[in-house]
């Protein structure tokens, strides 16, 4: 008779076989610098909408790289097929982080939605984006530069100006807190031009980010304002959550941001009203 180890093994095994089947990591866009995804194909009923994730930027991304994980076995489980994926110069993907510009990542965002269509034969696509990625979904919409019949934009800043500013704050009072953990306040180090929070900040990006605008009015298709903190207008359709991301608390900047009872409230939402 088997062991009760080897029993636990292979039902390990098993998981581990049927997760990689539901799970796919690929490489997608041009060879000389492609783009790393993570495809979370859809459990039971597939549906014939396919969300894109777009994470943040910087240490909001690091923080919300679980989040984001769960959120898409979520939706998987709902039955939308889910792709979430990297930035240019960002993560596993290729480029070099100090010279991408915001036109790169919009592209990358369009590939994204192009590579979800081909592997999965979806016929409508809801952008799903968190904080600068929200900016960076309703920016892709209406640019035209992606077709997308909704748009759930999560804890979106008010403006990109807003975004850029709240990073330059704690980027400043990280600083000081180090200076003050040192005790010697002279050793406080200057601000780098070419950084910003630890993270790349290429020139340009700054000025590229800051003129994108807050909630548009203008997008086609469904907008759904996802957020604890922030009310939208009457006439845009919003989710309320019970979690917030407190994402100008510098004292969570390395916090992981994993509000699983949110993920069950927007997964639900969206279930409710797409195909």
């Amino acid at each position: 008779m088997l062991s009760e180890h080897v029993h636990a093994r292979r039902l390990l095994l098993h998981l581990l076989r049927a997760a990689r089947r539901l799970n796919n990591p690929i490489y997608f866009g041009p060879a000389a610098q492609p783009l790393f995804g993570m495809l979370h194909r859809p459990q039971g009923a597939v549906r014939q909408t396919g969300i894109v994730l777009c994470t943040s930027w910087g240490s909001e991304g690091l923080r919300s790289y679980r989040g984001l994980r769960q959120l898409a076995q979520t939706l998987s489980q709902s039955g939308f097929p889910v792709l979430r994926f990297d930035y240019t110069g960002t993560g596993d993907s290729g480029g070099d982080g100090r010279h991408v510009r915001l036109a790169q990542w919009l592209d990358d965002l369009r590939q994204a939605c192009a590579v979800l269509r081909t592997e999965t034969g979806v016929a409508g696509l809801c952008l799903t984006g968190l904080r600068f990625g929200a900016l960076l979904a309703q920016e892709a919409v209406a640019s035209g530069a992606v077709s997308a019949q909704a748009v759930a934009l999560w804890d979106s800043p008010p403006s990109g100006e807003v975004f850029v500013a709240n990073l330059q704050q704690m980027d400043q009072a990280l600083n000081e807190k180090r200076a003050q953990q040192r005790k010697v306040r002279s050793q406080m180090a200057p601000a780098a031009r070419d950084e910003l929070l630890g993270h790349d900040w290429p020139d340009g990006l700054e000025a590229d980010i800051a003129r994108l605008p807050g909630l548009r009015r203008d997008l086609p298709g469904r907008v759904i304002f996802v957020s604890r903190d922030r009310i939208p207008p009457d006439s845009v359709e919003s989710i309320r959550l019970p979690d917030a991301g407190h994402w100008s608390d510098v004292d969570r900047i390395h916090a992981p941001w994993l509000p699983v009872a949110s993920f069950r409230i927007v997964a639900e939402r969206l279930s409710d009203g797409l195909p």
